[in-house]
């Protein structure tokens, strides 16, 4: 391949969907064709669902997330709990990703720990039977925390082909996430390490059950390496896509 990479002009090795580019091609006038425009491998992986809108179906991506779900792992050090709840936190991340992306471009690792902090208490007090919603005085928290509460709510209600989940097991999966991000804060790895990671780690639609059984869901390959299929993807937007991703299921 002896193109340039169409954003930073170095020497391009891999193509990258024309249509996943946060900037369109003016030059394409039918967005429905797909055309392939070289990028660099570094260019590709610093702008991969950040600036640049990956299809679930790129082979690179698809990569990415499995790198960054390893990383998000390493940060909890508890793959069993990563193992049996992976849907939920899966759609819990999508959550936050769909905010960061639409709401709130900035949003800091500090900013996510405190919104799953609220939105944990809220599920917790919902399995002891009462209904509070425990909310924040910072604006940008609360946006975050609403939309925490609604894709969990979700999940208890099992609406829209989502695992139906019991308010306490939702209430740990999000202390599970504030975990998470109140390690990214220790390591300096700036801001947003862990929004960033999770952004690269989920697909474009929520994960759900298919009418023969449970997607979604880890399993072990022959290598003892742990599978996520996320399954089918309800969404008018993508149709039905079918990706993977492995975390080492011995750590």
């Amino acid at each position: 391949m002896n193109e340039v990479c169409f954003v930073c002009g170095r020497k391009a090795n891999r193509r990258c969907p024309v249509g996943s580019a946060l900037e369109p091609d003016p030059g394409v006038v039918d967005e429905s064709i797909q055309v392939l425009r070289p990028i660099c491998s570094g260019c590709c992986g610093k702008g991969r669902r950040r600036t640049i809108d990956c299809p679930d179906e790129c082979p690179h991506f698809r990569a990415g997330a499995r790198a960054a779900l390893i990383k998000l792992v390493d940060l909890s050090r508890y793959p069993d709990f990563e193992w049996r709840h992976s849907e939920v936190l899966h759609n819990l991340r999508l959550g936050v990703t769909v905010i960061r992306r639409k709401r709130l471009t900035e949003l800091k690792d500090a900013e996510a720990r405190q919104a799953f902090a609220n939105a944990a208490d809220t599920m917790r007090t919902r399995a002891s039977g009462l209904i509070y919603n425990f909310r924040s005085p910072d604006p940008r928290v609360q946006v975050l925390s609403d939309e925490l509460i609604t894709v969990a709510r979700l999940h208890e209600r099992g609406e829209k082909g989502m695992a139906k989940t019991d308010a306490a097991t939702l209430m740990q999966c999000l202390k599970y996430l504030e975990r998470q991000a109140a390690a990214a804060e220790k390591v300096e790895r700036g801001a947003s390490y862990f929004l960033d990671l999770a952004v690269q780690s989920v697909t474009s639609a929520f994960v759900t059950r298919e009418p023969e059984g449970l997607v979604g869901r880890l399993t072990e390959d022959e290598e003892g390496d742990a599978i996520l299929d996320l399954g089918r993807l309800d969404s008018t937007e993508i149709g039905e896509e079918r990706t993977q991703s492995r975390i080492p299921a011995s750590e």
